[in-house]
């Protein structure tokens, strides 16, 4: 008579206790290219030219040059060390951190087809260096000296500050924190165009983490938009810290102020990330990312991660309408005189701006309205798990439907990819690429290769956006993926890449974006099983014995049959489901099936045959089959 089968219940925690705020697949890369460093690097940079293979990674004292091959990446250094003289200088001066008397490179951005522009903190005297012809051998004068420009108008004395650089037509935008220039500045600080940069009074203590450039159908009405948050320095506390957005126009002109060149359109506002109604907020911007909808400027998104003091961060999109919508129509903060009603301060394009409205915007830079997100709250939070990096993708379905994805590095060096769609947010796998646990400092996306490149202070690599052949054999698990990089094509009976799929075959790909509906997988009629076979067990009473079931999905509900009557739960460790027995709780013989179910899919993920003997060589036999099977599934 077979003994009756008690199991341990358990709490299924999910990360938020909702499965849509964790990702639905953890997924470990391997075999991808990279380079590891041999020592940890604190401070790094990353430049990539889109379409090509190659990768610029600045560090202390020099530049990396990858270029990714088939097979292996190869490695070109480009040394930019310090002289004794300005070691020796800098040490004189008793600074604390032995990282102010080194040369960090903190901004690489091309200038034009030909030059490379890189610059340093060069032991706290900013300089500049320039890449030409093959972009890995520093410009020369006849002489054969390195062209060396001063920097201090591009990067910031300290690495501690990194600053946001952006390149537009030739022109070097750059926006330095808190330095020996005064209290942080944006600034157009190289090329054809007038070297402009704002008041000091204009911003308080700022952090910038991103630039854009913003391209308008008339291109003398293109913008720029730096991110930064600001701080009063009053007090430590939530309040005393918030994220804001500067906005310039490309054609500004400037205007003198004794010896200043300043800009005369500048003005910034308030972004507001969190939940008004709770009165919780996060008001510290950490990194930011855009979305740029070619030819149709105001359906382009921004999409920024923030953090609280509580230890989560979360993450907020904006629309640019509601952005542009602001700046045009707000009033000026503390502004109360009055104003032509056109040109309004700001405006793009406007040459001999009238006196009053330069002198406005010069006292009150900060328009009223504050700036909130899509539905007035973040598309989700995140506990237990920090975001670091941001970078967007608009890709195109099967069905020539467009979709945002978000990927998203974590505190402990994981990628979450993220789909947004209609104003809702899915987590469609964690990726796990690297090799040590680090935080992601840097990421670089290019859309037209399909490639993703993510460095931590430990490596970089480089990871398809596309991991199609990750999500499993069958069309089910293909399409419950929700991917829209990937789909099942009919034919091929593969989960695949949809931009590498000819157009004629596109109707031929299944995919289900907009919700999970594995009905439309014909073929796959009925219960998915993973295992045909099932394993044959032979037990010993009492014996220890743990039946492991692979987690396929962590939005899934998983539970394990008994002759395919009882049902009863199981205790998830690590990626296993286990149906635990144990000396208090004895094994009964029988058929054992785990099964996860998740909305309309349902699959068999794992089948023992378990079948009970008495004799010690049985139970001695058993054990070494349970322990195999452990040592087999745990990799699982």
């Amino acid at each position: 008579m077979p003994q009756t089968v008690l199991v341990c219940t358990f709490t299924y925690l999910l990360l938020l206790g909702s499965a849509e705020r964790s990702p639905r697949l953890k997924i470990h890369l391997k075999d991808l290219l990279g380079v590891q460093f041999d020592t940890l690097q604190k401070y790094t940079v990353h430049f990539h030219d889109d379409k090509s293979d190659s990768l610029y990674i600045g560090m202390t004292g020099g530049i990396l040059h990858l270029t990714f091959g088939y097979r292996n990446v190869s490695q070109t250094l480009i040394p930019l060390s310090l002289d004794d003289n300005s070691k020796d200088g800098c040490r004189s001066k008793g600074t604390l951190s032995p990282d102010l008397c080194r040369n960090v490179m903190t901004v690489i951005e091309r200038l034009n087809s030909s030059t490379i522009i890189i610059c340093g903190t060069h032991a706290g005297s900013p300089s500049c260096w320039f890449l030409r012809d093959n972009a890995t051998q520093l410009a020369t004068d006849r002489q054969g000296h390195r062209i060396v420009k001063d920097g201090r108008e591009i990067s910031p004395p300290s690495p501690m500050q990194p600053p946001s650089t952006t390149t537009i037509e030739g022109s070097l935008y750059s926006a330095i924190g808190n330095s020996f220039l005064g209290s942080g500045a944006i600034q157009r600080s190289y090329g054809r165009l007038k070297s402009l940069r704002t008041e000091d009074k204009w911003l308080q203590d700022p952090r910038f983490v991103g630039s854009t450039w913003i391209r308008m159908t008339d291109s003398s009405k293109d913008e720029i938009y730096f991110f930064f948050s600001e701080s009063d320095g009053s007090e430590v506390s939530e309040r005393a810290v918030r994220s804001c957005i500067g906005r310039v126009c490309k054609v500004d002109e400037g205007s003198s102020k004794n010896t200043q060149d300043s800009w005369t359109t500048f003005l910034k506002a308030r972004l507001i990330c969190g939940f008004p109604t709770k009165q919780r907020y996060f008001n510290k911007i950490q990194d930011v990312a855009v979305l740029d909808v070619e030819n149709e400027p105001h359906r382009s998104t921004v999409y920024g991660i923030f953090s609280s003091l509580w230890n989560s961060t979360a993450i907020c999109a904006y629309k640019q309408a509601d952005i542009d919508r602001a700046f045009k129509t707000s009033k000026l903060k503390g502004f109360t005189g009055n104003l032509p009603a056109s040109p309004r301060p700001g405006t793009c394009g406007i040459s001999n701006l009238p006196k009053n409205v330069l002198s406005a915007i010069r006292t009150y830079p900060e328009i009223e309205d504050s700036i909130s997100p899509r539905e007035d709250q973040p598309l989700y939070t995140i506990k237990h798990t920090s975001y670091t990096k941001i970078t967007v993708d608009r890709v195109k379905a099967a069905n020539q439907k467009y979709h945002p994805v978000l990927f998203i590095g974590t505190g402990n060096g994981k990628i979450h990819k993220v789909l947004h769609n209609n104003g809702e947010s899915f987590i469609i796998s964690e990726l796990s690429p690297f090799t040590t646990d680090a935080p992601v400092s840097a990421m670089t996306l290019d859309s037209s290769t399909g490639q993703l490149f993510v460095g931590t202070p430990l490596e970089t690599v480089r990871l398809p956006l596309a991991n199609c052949e990750s999500y499993g054999s069958t069309c089910r698990q293909c399409v419950a993926a929700r991917d829209p990089y990937c789909g099942w094509h009919q034919f091929g009976k593969r989960c695949v890449p949809v931009a590498g799929a000819p157009n004629n075959t596109e109707s031929e790909i299944l995919q289900s974006i907009e919700q999970l509906n594995v009905s439309i997988c014909d073929d796959d009629a009925g219960m998915a099983t993973f295992n045909k076979q099932p394993q044959e067990l032979t037990v010993h009473s009492p014996a220890y014995l743990y039946l492991p079931c692979p987690v396929e999905s962590y939005h899934a509900n998983y539970t394990w049959s008994y002759n395919q009557k009882d049902q009863f739960p199981c205790t998830i460790k690590d990626d296993s489901c286990l149906l635990i027995f144990n000396r208090h709780h004895p094994v009964s013989s029988g058929e054992f099936r785990c099964i996860a179910r998740e909305d309309t899919l349902e699959e068999v993920l794992a089948i023992y045959n378990v079948r009970f003997s008495s004799s010690g060589r049985a139970h001695q036999a058993s054990m070494t089959i349970i322990t195999g099977l452990l040592a087999a599934l745990s990799l699982v």
